[in-house]
C-alpha cells in the first residue's frame, strides 16, 4: 500500500462486478476501505454496463448504503480521477 500511495497510484475499483464475480462476499466487506486508509488514490468505476446493470452512478450509493464509505470519504474518491 505505501508503494501504491508513494507514487500516488490509482487503484480503479468496481465494486459491483468484484461482487458479482466472487471476488468478495458483500459489498459491506469490500476492500475499498483498506487502500483508501492507506492514502492510496482510489476511483470508483464500473465494468461492462450491459452485464452488470451499474452505472458509476449506482455505484457510489451502492457502496454508502453498505456502510462502506461515508459521504466525505465518497466526495473524496469522486475528485481523485481530476487532480494528479
Amino acid at each position: 500500500m505505501r508503494f501504491l500511495a508513494e507514487r500516488r497510484i490509482r487503484l480503479n475499483i468496481c465494486p459491483t462486478s468484484n461482487l458479482m464475480l466472487g471476488r468478495v462476499e458483500a459489498l459491506a466487506s469490500h476492500p475499498i476501505r483498506k487502500p483508501f486508509d492507506a492514502g492510496v488514490r482510489v476511483t470508483v468505476n464500473t465494468d461492462d454496463m450491459a452485464m452488470f446493470g451499474q452505472s458509476v452512478s449506482h455505484e457510489f450509493p451502492n457502496l454508502y448504503r453498505a456502510g462502506c464509505l461515508n459521504e466525505k470519504e465518497l466526495d473524496q474518491i469522486r475528485e481523485n480521477p481530476l487532480t494528479d
